[in-house]
């Protein structure tokens, strides 16, 4: 990687990168390797952490945030000889700028901001498998716009992920007919977990709650066919639940 792809970043206690493309998938590689090295040189790493999606002339280009924690030299001299991914740009930014979104639309859905929390985090959980899941989840709730405590239906719906992970994986993996596990994209993939955690174990949520907040973040997050891919799954899968889809309990 060219010292020059990343621009000149500001002394700080954390450097952020951003990855963008157009291949969702190669951007996801990309992240993923920006993480592997930074790791190798003994640093935290929070991410990737997947960003709205934005939608260009060009078309959707695929965002991914990977924050390093307190760089050495040999952070930055290992990230300039970085070979860096065709089709993919990496560059330093500041902590002040975020992905675009479209303005809330009036009163705020809590409950919608904490999915999007949890499934950020299922992707850097999936791609580091947090040997310190403790510190990984301070890391990662210090990032975010409001306080820790905002954010608790998030640690729950992860914590429950994680646990059941096995299982979740199973159901997915069963109802992903002619699709390998191993191709599901790391979005789609942390989305799924998600909502089948919730049809599996949330009561307290009907069926068709989860799956719309499910799509949504697919729609936003990941690609149009993802959000075919993500509806499909779901509904077979609450097809075999016993409970009324509509409501709760």
């Amino acid at each position: 990687m060219e010292a020059d792809s990343f621009g000149s970043p500001r002394t700080s206690r954390s450097v952020r990168l951003r990855i963008a493309g157009e291949d969702h998938r190669t951007v996801d590689q990309a992240a993923a390797d920006v993480v592997a090295t930074a790791r190798a040189t003994g640093c935290r790493v929070t991410g990737p952490l997947p960003e709205p999606a934005l939608d260009t002339a060009a078309g959707r280009r695929h965002l991914r945030l990977v924050i390093v924690h307190e760089p050495g030299p040999g952070t930055l001299g290992a990230f300039q000889r970085h070979t860096l991914t065709a089709g993919v740009e990496v560059k330093f930014v500041m902590a002040e700028e975020r992905a675009e979104r479209a303005p809330a639309q009036g009163r705020r859905n809590r409950r919608h901001e904490s999915r999007v929390a949890a499934m950020r985090f299922l992707v850097s959980w999936e791609v580091q498998r947090h040997p310190d899941l403790v510190t990984g989840l301070h890391d990662f709730f210090a990032e975010q716009p409001e306080k820790r405590e905002e954010y608790a239906f998030a640690e729950e719906l992860i914590h429950g992920v994680i646990r059941e992970v096995t299982t979740v994986d199973g159901v997915i993996a069963r109802l992903a007919s002619n699709w390998s596990f191993e191709r599901i994209a790391k979005v789609d993939l942390a989305v799924l977990r998600l909502g089948v955690h919730e049809l599996m174990g949330r009561e307290d949520i009907p069926p068709v709650v989860s799956i719309n907040e499910a799509v949504d973040i697919a729609k936003e997050f990941s690609t149009e066919e993802s959000r075919r891919f993500v509806n499909g799954i779901l509904d077979r899968y609450k097809g075999e639940l016993p409970r009324d889809p509509r409501t709760a309990g």
